[in-house]
C-alpha cells in the first residue's frame, strides 16, 4: 500500500512539475506575445504619424496647385486682354493709314 501511495505521489509530483513547466511556457509565450503586440502598436503609431504628416503635405501641395491654377488663369486672361488690345491697335492703325492714304489721294485731285 505504501508503494502504491509512493507511486501515486511520484506520479502526482511529475504531473505537477509538468503542469508547472507548461504554465511557465505559457507565461513565456504570453510575455512574448505581449512584447510583439507592443512593438506592433508602436509601429502602427509611427505609421499613423507618417500618414498624418503625408496628409498635411498633400493638403499643402493641393493648396499650392490651386494657387498656381489661379495664377495661370489670371496670366491667360491678361495675355488674351493684351492680344485683344494689340489687335485693336492694329485695326486702328490700319484704319488710320487707310484714311491718311485716302485723304492724300483725294487732296492730290
Amino acid at each position: 500500500m505504501a508503494d502504491t501511495r509512493d507511486v501515486s505521489l511520484l506520479s502526482s509530483e511529475r504531473k505537477l512539475e509538468e503542469a508547472a513547466r507548461r504554465l511557465q511556457g505559457a507565461s513565456r509565450s504570453a510575455l512574448e506575445t505581449e512584447e510583439v503586440s507592443f512593438q506592433t502598436l508602436s509601429e502602427l503609431a509611427r505609421q499613423r504619424e507618417t500618414i498624418e504628416r503625408i496628409g498635411g503635405h498633400m493638403q499643402a501641395t493641393d493648396d499650392n496647385i490651386s494657387g498656381a491654377r489661379r495664377v495661370m488663369i489670371q496670366m491667360y486672361r491678361r495675355a488674351m486682354a493684351k492680344k485683344a488690345a494689340l489687335w485693336c491697335m492694329v485695326v486702328i492703325l490700319t484704319v488710320t493709314v487707310v484714311v491718311i492714304v485716302y485723304f492724300m489721294v483725294i487732296k492730290k485731285k
